[in-house]
């Protein structure tokens, strides 16, 4: 601790080694390093190593103040740290050089200067003159040290930080927190450095470190002053700062401005339903933005499915001026940086704090425990794709700390779990606005046509798939006399295993290839070159379909779990581009990937769940310039019509578990009818014409209703 170190009241460099008979023993034992100082190289990175491992190891972090006076290596390293905060490839890359940080700021000093900026162990801002005419520079030279037990070192001198600064005639006073003579120099110097932190002070601004890059602020030589330069580019004053000019420049649509009206009328909570595809994302940024404008400070937890989304969101999120913190398990310092944040937050130092994490964190007890401390009024949850957080082991997420609360998905009613769907209208207080397809179709949507194809099962898979039906049934008869959970976990097994039949029906593959085959000879008779193809499949079939398609002469590739991140993007920019020409897809693709480019999509994998396949239908429907409508190809599975006069109950549940995803399909197709005149010989002769019209909903409240009515009795 601090107050264990043998300190003197004066420290001059005739006498003492300035770092390594000060600086390094207070970074050994502080927990916060914070720096106003009017000149940093890298080298005394290099001079301190000791103390600044030592920092590091506590759990610390360092927060330096400097002008924008910089060498050019110097300021590399500091983009390079700040492009890896957004890029997990360059993050790792970064974490390689600087396994051990020791060995690294020795010989290896630019790189872990970039990570410790990347990891936000280490944090720059730059102050420059808020009169532009201004011919002085941030020269001041204050420390402070600070430790878990809150006790509080001051140093003030005229030592730069530099390996030069080190060979100087230089001297520091040392002011101690726990001395009461000193106290009030403590406390004088730790306020108005934080005071320039935060927001400047009469003389000085500062800008954040991808403020100044934007801006480029920064000059790499002695000469004209850089904010003399920059100055007609830059418009920061007390009353508007850049966020709010950024903000300006985003105009809402009419609908999205109606959500945010009806969120604010219900108190600040709400879900909102919303079509895939139409702004969820900024509507829910445009909020928090107003709630800081209003507050002044705000708070803003913002949680979603999958890692993906967490540089999507972040993207986002600068637009309107927040700056994330990303949380998963590949961000390894987050709990660190959140409470760090969070201190900041409380104690004024920062106008606003923005944590972004993937839901599996921000179920945990770990992330529980960082964010306590944020206060419950001014602090805003944002959940992305609600609906996934009504499962058991994510509802740890729902958490209390936030007063506001915004949920956001295009189906939040969770499918066949009613106690899990009724967490999240009571933790939201319900659904507060709603935004259909239909309504954005044409609009803010693509309109598309709807090709079913009817595809039988194999002798096999129509054998199969009866034996499973009889044993259901059984099941399900038992379950409706008593509800046991064993025997609900018997009758899930065996409804996933008739699901997979349907789902990866080998009939589909080869009608598949015979409609692609037709797509490429009118291509091929139009000129033009087939593309823009997504396909989806069963898991257990993508490698087989993969093989074939390519076989046609496409260049395929598949968009699967095992697919890196940033391979990831790879692959979509090269599909938009056209280099790719079909993708073979499964679930990853269902929830928060932009592919506004596909122009036809071909639905192998079967699915009764309305979230997943009104999601998959909604990738394709975004806009895309060129792009005047969509093509879905559905591969609808259907009994023999050569049995329709038996009337099985394995052929009438198949056409009950199809049709209400046909319905849902067709209703908001410009070909309807079209498509309903497919399979209506089929529907007509089982004497199932009422399907066209019951949507997948429909049938899932029957089926509660039903439960409901069971468990009064």
């Amino acid at each position: 601790m601090l107050r264990d170190l043998e300190l003197h009241p004066v420290y001059d460099s005739s006498q003492y080694d300035l770092v390594q008979d000060l600086i390094v023993p207070l970074l050994a034992e502080s927990h916060e390093y914070w720096r106003g100082v009017g000149f940093f190289t890298s080298g005394w990175l290099k001079t301190a190593c000791k103390g600044i491992v030592e920092l590091v190891s506590n759990g610390g972090t360092a927060r330096i103040v400097t002008s924008p006076l910089m060498q050019k290596a110097d300021w590399e390293a500091l983009q390079v740290g700040d492009s890896a905060k957004r890029d997990s490839v360059l993050r790792e890359m970064l974490r390689e050089h600087v396994a051990d940080l020791s060995r690294a700021l020795s010989k290896d000093t630019l790189n872990a200067l970039a990570w410790m900026v990347a990891e936000g162990v280490l944090e720059f801002r730059f102050a420059i003159p808020r009169d532009f005419d201004m011919r002085g520079d941030y020269h001041d030279k204050v420390g402070v040290f600070i430790d878990t037990s809150d006790d509080v070192v001051a140093i003030h001198g005229s030592f730069n930080d530099s390996a030069k600064g080190s060979l100087n005639g230089e001297a520091f006073s040392v002011f101690k927190s726990w001395v009461e003579g000193q106290r009030p120099y403590v406390e004088q110097h730790h306020g108005r450095l934080m005071k320039l932190w935060c927001s400047g002070n009469s003389q000085f601004q500062v800008l954040l470190l991808p403020d100044a890059i934007r801006q480029e602020i920064v000059r790499l030589q002695r000469g004209t002053r850089p904010w003399v330069k920059a100055a007609a580019k830059i418009s920061i004053s007390e009353d508007r700062s850049l966020e709010q000019a950024k903000n300006s420049e985003i105009e809402l649509r009419h609908y999205q401005r109606e959500a945010i009206d009806a969120w604010i009328q219900m108190d600040f909570r709400g879900i909102f339903e919303m079509a895939t595809g139409t702004g969820k994302t900024f509507t829910a940024l445009a909020a928090a933005a107003e709630r800081k404008d209003a507050l002044k400070q705000v708070a803003v937890l913002i949680l979603v499915p999958y890692l993906h989304l967490l540089e999507q969101w972040q993207h986002n999120c600068e637009r309107f001026g927040f700056y994330p913190i990303l949380c998963s398990g590949n961000h390894d310092q987050w709990p660190n940086e959140v409470r760090s944040k969070i201190q900041d937050y409380r104690n004024g130092f920062i106008p606003n704090i923005c944590i972004l994490a993937v839901h599996q964190t921000a179920s945990s007890q770990r992330f529980t425990a960082a964010v306590q401390g944020l206060p419950k009024d001014s602090t805003l949850l944002i959940a992305d794709e609600v609906h996934r957080l009504g499962a058991p082991h994510l509802q740890n997420a729902l958490l209390p700390c936030a007063s506001m609360r915004m949920g956001l998905s295009a189906t939040p009613h969770r499918w066949y779990d009613q106690e899990g769907t009724q967490k999240l209208l009571d933790y939201f207080t319900g659904i507060c606005f709603e935004y259909p397809l239909d309504q954005a179709i044409g609009k803010f949507l693509t309109p598309y046509r709807y090709f079913p194809i009817l595809t039988l099962l194999t002798a096999n898979e129509s054998e199969e798939y009866e034996e499973l039906s009889r044993r259901i049934a059984a099941i399900a008869a038992s379950q409706r006399l008593k509800r046991d959970t064993d025997i609900e976990e018997r009758l899930k097994r065996l409804l996933l295993q008739r699901a997979q039949i349907i789902s990866a029906a080998s009939n589909k593959l080869p009608l598949l290839l015979e409609a692609l085959q037709r797509q490429i000879a009118e291509c091929k008779e139009a000129g033009v070159e087939l593309r823009d193809v997504l396909i989806y499949c069963a898991p257990s079939t993508h490698r087989e379909v993969l093989r074939k398609v390519s076989k046609l002469g496409l260049r395929c590739h598949e968009f699967v779990h095992t697919v890196s991140l940033d391979k990831r993007e790879t692959v979509l920019r090269q599909f938009s581009a056209g280099d790719i020409q079909a993708l073979i897809a499964i679930h990853c693709l269902d929830e928060g990937v932009d592919i506004p480019s596909t122009r036809t999509a071909y639905f192998l994998a079967s699915t009764t769940n309305p979230r997943e396949f009104i999601q998959r239908r909604g990738r394709i429907l975004r806009k895309c310039e060129g792009k005047v409508r969509a093509d879905v190809y559905d591969f609808v599975v259907v009994p023999d019509i050569q049995y329709a006069r038996l009337i099985r109950d394995s052929d009438l549940g198949l056409l009950r578990r199809e049709m209400p995803r046909f319905a849902e399909f067709a209703a908001s197709a410009e070909n309807e009818f079209e498509a309903r005149a497919v399979i209506r010989e089929i529907v007509n002769a089982f004497q199932q014409l009422h399907l066209f019209d019951i949507k997948s909903w429909e049938i899932y409240h029957d089926v509660m209703e039903f439960y409901e009515v069971k468990d009064r009795s």
